[in-house]
C-alpha cells in the first residue's frame, strides 16, 4: 500500500535548512565526491524542501532507481527486497528541531539527503541492487541475514574512505548527521581497513554513535566485494 505524503509544516523546513546550512560549511571537507556531486545533481539545497517526485524524476533517467515513502524502519528481507527492485526507503517524516543531529528512525534527512544523492552514480546503484538482489536468495534463512546487516552498517551506512585529499566519509548514516560527521574523522574513532571478513565479524549496536569505523581504499573495492559475501554466508 503506497503511502500518503507528509504535508510538511514551516518548522519542519526549518529543520531543514538548519541541518542542510551547517553540513554546507563544512561536508566539502568530510565527505567523498560521490555524495557531493549526487547533492548537486539532484539540486538538494537549503532553500527548497525536497520533494521525492522531483528527486525520483532524475533518479529514474540517471540510473532507474527511485525513493519510496515508508512510514516506519524498513528491516531485514522488506528492506533488501526494496534494494533488488532498485528502490530506496524514505522515511515519511523529519527529526525533531531541538536535537538536529539524531533520528530516532531513518528520515527524510537521513534517506532522502543522505542516501539518495549516492545513488546518481549507475556503478553504486547497480552494486547496491546486485546486494539486495543476494541478499534476498537467502531471505529464507534469517539467521545469516545478519552477515547482510553489519555489511551494510560499516559500508553504506558508515563507511570511511581513504582519497587523494585524506580520509572522508563514504556512509550515508554519517554524512546526513553533523555530530557524526565531526566524530567520524576525529581521533576519537578506531579506524580499521575493510575486509569483508572484518566487517561481517563486527556487531554494532544502532543506538550508539560508532566508535570503530571500516577505511575503503576506493569505491571499487566496496564494488568487487560481492562474490567474497556471497560465498562467506553460503559456507556459514
Amino acid at each position: 500500500m503506497s503511502v500518503i505524503p507528509k504535508v510538511f509544516t514551516e518548522e519542519d523546513r526549518e529543520t531543514w535548512r538548519a541541518i542542510l546550512h551547517a553540513q554546507k560549511q563544512t561536508r566539502d571537507q568530510q565527505v567523498c565526491d560521490l555524495f557531493l556531486e549526487g547533492v548537486e545533481i539532484l539540486g538538494l539545497r537549503e532553500d527548497h524542501f525536497p520533494v521525492l517526485e522531483e528527486t525520483n524524476q532524475i533518479l529514474r533517467r540517471l540510473t532507474n532507481f527511485e525513493g519510496v515513502l515508508v512510514e516506519g524502519l524498513e528491516e531485514g528481507a522488506q528492506f533488501y527486497n526494496l534494494l533488488k527492485h532498485r528502490q530506496f526507503p524514505v522515511g515519511n517524516f523529519i527529526r525533531n528541531r531541538q536535537d538536529l543531529s539524531y533520528t530516532p528512525a531513518p528520515d527524510i534527512v537521513h534517506d532522502l539527503y543522505g542516501h539518495l544523492p549516492f545513488f546518481t552514480d549507475k556503478t553504486y546503484a547497480d552494486f547496491c541492487q546486485e546486494f539486495g538482489a543476494i541478499a534476498m536468495s537467502f531471505a529464507d534463512r534469517p539467521e545469516l541475514l545478519n552477515q547482510f546487516e553489519r555489511f551494510f552498517w560499516f559500508t553504506i551506512e558508515f563507511g570511511l574512505i581513504q582519497t587523494p585529499q585524506g580520509r572522508r566519509i563514504f556512509g550515508a548514516g554519517i554524512a546526513s548527521s553533523i555530530g557524526e560527521c565531526q566524530f567520524a574523522l576525529s581521533d576519537q574513532v578506531e579506524v580499521v581497513p575493510f575486509s569483508v571478513a572484518a566487517v561481517c565479524d563486527q556487531d554494532f549496536r544502532i543506538d550508539q554513535i560508532q566508535k570503530k569505523l571500516f577505511c575503503l581504499t576506493s569505491p571499487q573495492q566496496l564494488y568487487d566485494s560481492l562474490d567474497e559475501l556471497r560465498r562467506r554466508v553460503q559456507n556459514l
